[in-house]
């Protein structure tokens, strides 16, 4: 990651929001930029040569595998060495978000969930020590969303009003970072809430049993602050098709559904600088196959979206 200071001016944020027809003022004000503490972090120059290293080389390209699994090692040796430091907190959880989301093969799943536990540790350590660290909040729902992919959407409602919140707290943060040219975290928060709203299913039983319910429209205009925000990120070109598609119910003569098959055409073009990207970007054909099953389309496995299928499991954990 590099660290870059992240301003826009209000003029732009007001015209973003008039064309994107969104309800709430994308940003009020000009962002602070989040100063990161890297001072703990030089007291092992070894460890920290190395680390950056590993960063400036893959700066632009995709970090393979085993210095993925490196960088999360180097990042959590210094971090237990130094326990008060809460920037080594989230970018332990960072480290881990790139090497477990980096899986998607299903024999992957399971030591991708154990990297996904260790990062979510990390993020809730963090917020014991800051409770309103937005980079942290960030990081704590993602971690417990990309479990909650693998074990499965329904099984872990009863923690999706914990990830919303957190993800809105970020939106309504102060600050914005930089993690790289194609991530930040403003972008990040506006992803992560447009696959929440998409995959978390509609219906009243969700709103009356956990006090959140998806919301597909919501969904659309999320993705569509995330590319604002974020324009060279390949995975929020791909998830706003996914919205789209979903929103027609996959019919891809409707005008969302061309829109997004032409989101599915132009991510497939653009450079995947990570893992993660290249994994959505392996999922274009999938989705462009199975328009149908957009609704419960996510990286790691196909969600279940039918309410019926969701009163079996509510009755069956009943008993």
């Amino acid at each position: 990651m590099f660290f870059a200071s992240w301003k826009r001016p209000i003029w732009t944020a007001c015209l973003l929001a008039a064309t994107l027809g969104w309800s709430h003022v994308l940003v009020a004000a000009d962002y602070e930029n989040y100063p990161v503490d890297l001072k703990p972090m030089e007291k092992y120059p070894e460890l920290h040569q190395e680390w950056t290293a590993n960063k400036a080389k893959y700066a632009d390209d995709v970090m393979p595998e085993p210095i993925l699994k490196r960088q999360l090692e180097i990042i959590e040796s210094i971090s237990a060495k130094e326990p008060a430091w809460v920037d080594g907190l989230w970018m332990v959880a960072d480290s881990a978000f790139q090497l477990g989301a980096s899986y998607t093969d299903e024999k992957d799943l399971p030591f991708a969930r154990s990297v996904f536990v260790r990062g979510q540790k990390s993020a809730e350590r963090c917020i014991e020590k800051k409770t309103d660290h937005p980079i942290c909040a960030l990081f704590l729902g993602a971690m417990i969303g990309k479990i909650a992919s693998i074990d499965g959407i329904f099984s872990s409602l009863k923690k999706a009003k914990q990830v919303e919140k957190l993800w809105l707290s970020v939106v309504n943060s102060k600050y914005n970072y930089r993690f790289a040219e194609a991530s930040s975290l403003q972008g990040s928060a506006r992803y992560a809430l447009g696959m929440f709203y998409r995959l978390v299913p509609d219906f009243f039983l969700m709103k009356w049993l956990f006090d959140v319910k998806g919301d597909i429209n919501k969904s659309v205009k999320y993705h569509r602050d995330a590319i604002a925000v974020d324009p060279a990120n390949a995975c929020s070109k791909i998830m706003l098709a996914a919205s789209l598609l979903c929103s027609v119910k996959g019919d891809t003569k409707d005008p969302n559904g061309q829109e997004g098959l032409k989101h599915l055409r132009d991510a497939r073009q653009m450079t995947a600088k990570s893992m993660v990207a290249k994994a959505c970007q392996n999922d274009t054909a999938r989705l462009e196959r199975e328009p149908g099953k957009a609704c419960g389309y996510e990286t790691a496995r196909q969600q279940e979206t039918s309410e019926d299928e969701f009163k079996k499991q509510q009755q069956a954990n009943a008993h």
